[in-house]
């Protein structure tokens, strides 16, 4: 697999050991260079790289004011990885949630450790969706999410937990964001198709089944209390739209999930 990478830096002599070091690494590919602050966001938008190597100092600008600049533009930023060759925004960059600080000049081992890090930090992600709400950014596994569900202006995400997590996106910008284990079925709702139990084609129904395991703690006496483990099968019954009802028929037969 190949990844995206710009890199953001006013001192070209790092720039070229950065890109000769990253030669080793051929499944990481360059989408551009900058120099400057406002470069770096143009860039940045433009590219919607995987990877950002940002240095702290550019001129008298600081880097980490792109990032500030163009967060609000991505669902799932990109990754960066500082260069500096001070320590004293170390600090500053876990509050801009940076994966690695590399110190200039470049060393290919600790360059080697921060793109083994990405990848990792990457592949989790691809499991995930990331959203987020009023209150918080939200990292919710694609097998925890049962459906969504189009309320108006906002969308109900709903997990096997009965819980819901609400953002003011609509349904279709939902359905760009999930894999093709989810399936858009109504006008209002898009499912997971790995909780499907049947459809139900005469009655334009489809029933979704899962499982939830709880612990329940009840107390035995004053001093002991005692957890129990159990499983909960709950049924789920969505309505399927016309427009959606032989898609939906084609995606079912055709699935290896079910």
């Amino acid at each position: 697999m190949n990844y995206s990478y710009i890199i953001i830096e006013d001192q070209q002599e790092c720039v070229l050991k950065l890109q000769e070091e990253l030669k080793n690494h051929p499944e990481f590919i360059c989408k551009g260079i900058a120099a400057t602050v406002q470069e770096g966001i143009n860039i940045t938008l433009s590219q919607k790289p995987n990877i950002i190597f940002l240095d702290v100092e550019l001129g008298s600008e600081i880097g980490f004011e792109i990032i500030k600049e163009t967060a609000c533009f991505f669902n799932e930023p990109p990754f960066v990885i500082v260069l500096s060759e001070n320590e004293k925004y170390a600090k500053k960059a876990i509050n801009y949630d940076v994966l690695f600080y590399l110190d200039k000049p470049i060393n290919p081992t600790k360059l080697t450790i921060a793109l083994n890090k990405f990848i990792k930090r990457f592949s989790e992600l691809k499991n995930h969706i990331s959203i987020k709400d009023r209150n918080a950014h939200w990292l919710i596994k694609y097998d925890d999410i049962l459906l969504v569900q189009s309320d108006g202006s906002y969308c109900h995400v709903n997990r096997l937990n009965n819980k819901k997590v609400t953002v003011t996106k609509p349904l279709k910008e939902i359905e760009t964001l999930l894999p093709k284990t989810f399936l858009r079925v109504h006008k209002s709702y898009i499912i997971n198709i790995s909780y499907i139990e049947k459809i139900n084609t005469t009655h334009k129904i489809i029933t979704l089944h899962y499982r939830t395991g709880l612990f329940e703690i009840t107390e035995k006496s004053k001093i002991r209390l005692d957890e129990t483990f159990t499983i909960k099968d709950s049924i789920v019954e969505i309505p399927v739209g016309d427009m959606y009802l032989e898609k939906v028929k084609h995606v079912l037969l055709t699935s290896k999930s079910l």
